[in-house]
Order: C-alpha cells, then sequence, then structure tokens
C-alpha cells in the first residue's frame, strides 16, 4: 500500500529538476548568440574604409556663425545628413571634414549650400550636383512663403522629421520659369527625401 500511494504521488506531483528542454534551448541560443556579439566586436569592425581622409575648408566668421548654427544645431544637422565628421576651429576659421570620398564631399557641398544662402540664393543644378542624394521639386511662387515658414521655421521641421537639409535654390543661373515656380532641393536618403517631399507637397496643396 505504502508503495501503491508513493507511485500515485509521482503519477499526480509534477517534480521539476534542473531546466526544462525549451529553457536550457533558449539558454544556449542566448550564450551562442552573446558568443557571436563578441566576435562582432573584432578590431576589424571599426576599420576605417581605404577611401576615408580629412578635407578642410577656409571659412569667414560669417561663414562660421552660418555652419554652426543655434547651439550648433545646423553643424549637427549637417552631419548627421551627410554622415561626415565635422570639426569647426573658430579661432582659425577652419572647417574640418572627416570620412569616405563621397560623404566628404556631400559634406562639402551642403556647407556650401549653408553658407551660400547668407549672401544670396542657393545655385543648384541636377546635373552636377547629384551624388544620389538629391530630389527637385517645383513649387508654385505663390506657396514658396508658405513652405518656408516664417523666419524659414516650416522647412527647418520638416528637416528635423526627415533628416534633410533643403535648398530653394536657383537652376542653370535661372530662378524659375518666369517666376511660376521656385525650385526646392532635398538633399538625404532615398526615404527620407521622399518623407520631405511629401510633407512639401501636402503643404502646397493645402495652399
Amino acid at each position: 500500500m505504502a508503495i501503491s500511494e508513493h507511485s500515485e504521488m509521482n503519477d499526480l506531483t509534477p517534480v521539476r529538476v534542473g531546466k526544462s528542454f525549451r529553457e536550457r534551448s533558449k539558454s544556449r541560443s542566448r550564450s551562442h548568440d552573446n558568443g557571436n556579439r563578441k566576435d562582432s566586436r573584432s578590431p576589424s569592425r571599426n576599420k576605417k574604409p581605404e577611401d576615408y581622409g580629412v578635407d578642410t575648408m577656409k571659412i569667414t566668421d560669417d561663414d562660421a556663425a552660418f555652419i554652426l548654427g543655434k547651439g550648433g544645431k545646423t553643424k549637427e544637422k549637417i552631419s548627421k545628413v551627410s554622415g561626415a565628421e565635422i570639426e569647426l576651429f573658430e579661432r582659425d576659421l577652419i572647417l574640418e571634414i572627416r570620412g569616405p570620398k563621397l560623404i566628404r564631399r556631400r559634406a562639402k557641398k551642403y556647407c556650401k549650400g549653408v553658407m551660400d544662402q547668407r549672401t544670396g540664393p542657393v545655385n543648384v543644378t541636377q546635373d552636377h550636383d547629384d551624388d544620389d542624394d538629391l530630389t527637385m521639386i517645383s513649387v508654385p511662387q505663390e506657396a514658396v512663403g508658405f513652405v518656408t515658414g516664417r523666419a524659414g521655421n516650416f522647412l527647418r521641421t520638416i528637416e528635423e522629421e526627415w533628416n534633410t537639409l533643403m535648398f530653394f535654390c536657383e537652376v542653370d543661373g535661372s530662378r524659375g520659369r518666369g517666376k511660376d515656380y521656385e525650385k526646392l532641393a532635398i538633399f538625404g536618403t532615398v526615404r527620407a527625401r521622399r518623407g520631405a517631399e511629401l510633407k512639401v507637397l501636402s503643404a502646397v496643396e493645402t495652399k
């Protein structure tokens, strides 16, 4: 009878010894993933590309203020959109741009566009300035002010939301066709440019 009671207890009472198969599998999977993560932190991962380099631009004191922006926001924005490391040496008025060749080229182009805004319209051409980072859209003249916003705030908001850089610009030395519309240049990744473009077109439609 005692043996029978002990048998029933074994049948009815769950006995848990160690981890279940599923838990052991998860544990092994985690440890395997951790091992892969450790391997992925090899020195080769941080190796810089062969065309990594440093470019410098000599700028004026007024240009430095424009490039830096309020609280350094403009410089940070150019760096994020281009992917370059940008350092401004205010005492020497030198802009240092670090990164692979294409990224440096984009960053220099963006810096030039920002500086050109200080003295007049930005000159952009599709053939010369498209490094797989440019979308140009036509904005009706009567909607330009609405799209720009007060002190450029609406464009700046779109730039921050979609991580883009945007300029109203001259094309081939002419601004629009009979001033019926103006060209808006949008710089950034494909996804970012599409998002910014839709935002601008929505504003134009609203106007």
